[in-house]
């Protein structure tokens, strides 16, 4: 169990670091930032999706990573399932790795 914290922490941090540009940034980007100029409040408002889009890419380039040093299969789908939604791909990649544990305990 833990080979596989120790494999799906980045992941955990990453997800962490998505969670604090949701919500708390509604509340943080008043005390960053100066609202008189309109121009600003627009872009303030993109900071958090274009965040959620890196964090998208990050995860899918981290798990064809780790797919590749495993050897596991379904790579294509796990990568547009974790687009879609990340914590998805994280828990395909967590149970296909459980799985090849299980399958190395009982050989």
């Amino acid at each position: 169990m833990t080979d596989l914290l120790k494999k799906i922490n980045k992941y955990i941090i990453l997800m962490i670091i998505s969670s604090l540009f949701g919500m708390p940034w509604i509340y943080v980007r008043h005390l960053i930032f100066d609202f008189n100029n309109p121009e600003t409040f627009t872009l303030v408002d993109l900071i958090p999706k274009y965040i959620d889009y890196l964090i998208r890419f990050v995860v899918i380039i981290l798990l064809i990573i780790d797919f590749k040093k495993e050897n596991f299969k379904y790579i294509v789908i796990t990568c547009i399932a974790a687009f879609f939604y990340p914590l998805l791909g994280i828990i395909i990649f967590s149970l296909l790795y459980l799985e090849k544990v299980n399958e190395k305990a009982s050989a």
